[in-house]
């Protein structure tokens, strides 16, 4: 039976950042883990910022079903932003993987600059469970009539812009910010002011 060493060298190297972080981790002990040359590694990957990039991704594919699975959408607008923006912190810190976007910078603009070439955050569960919150909201009143669907996204997108820049905002509370700026957005696109 063939064993695919695409597969193998990602097991290693997912195994690895779990383990040691991005930073102790290197392709010798990745070709090592998987059992492979290292010259089988380039083969797959042109760097271990690449197949970081690649782990990190499905760590955080598996996070987002997780996190969107665990929201109880009965609750109010408020609420669920609350919970969604609380859960995703919480599953980012307790997952080691994809706490290296909140704790080193390198990981954060390593991820940021693969990320500007694609448009998939339209395609991501988040995008569409949000879009489909909205559209919800709208139509039971929830959220102003006033503020189309394409602007009030624009406004929950801002979130992102933040936590992508959240080294310059200093400060030890960043979450609390995060939660903060959360909930005056959804303040502010209440019908129920």
């Amino acid at each position: 039976m063939q064993i695919d060493k695409e597969q193998t060298l990602f097991a290693a190297a997912r195994e690895l950042f779990l383990e040691q972080g991005f930073k102790k981790t290197n392709i010798a002990a990745i070709t090592k883990q998987a059992n492979v040359a290292v010259g089988t590694f380039y083969k797959y990957y042109s760097s271990k910022e690449e197949i970081f990039y690649e782990v990190y991704q499905a760590e955080n594919e598996a996070a987002k079903y997780k996190i969107v699975s665990q929201i109880d959408t009965r609750q109010p607008p408020k609420e669920i932003i609350k919970q969604f923006i609380t859960t995703i912190i919480q599953t980012s810190k307790q997952n080691p993987i994809l706490a290296e976007w909140y704790r080193n910078s390198e990981v954060s603009q390593l991820i940021t600059n693969h990320d500007k070439n694609k448009n998939a955050w339209q395609d991501s569960l988040v995008y569409s469970f949000l879009i489909e919150n909205i559209e919800r909201w709208q139509a039971s009143g929830e959220f102003r009539q006033d503020i189309d669907r394409k602007t009030t996204l624009a406004l929950f997108n801002a979130l992102v812009v933040v936590d992508n820049h959240k080294e310059e905002i200093r400060t030890n509370n960043y979450p609390q910010v995060l939660e903060i700026l959360a909930d005056m957005i959804v303040d502010g696109l209440s019908a129920n002011k």
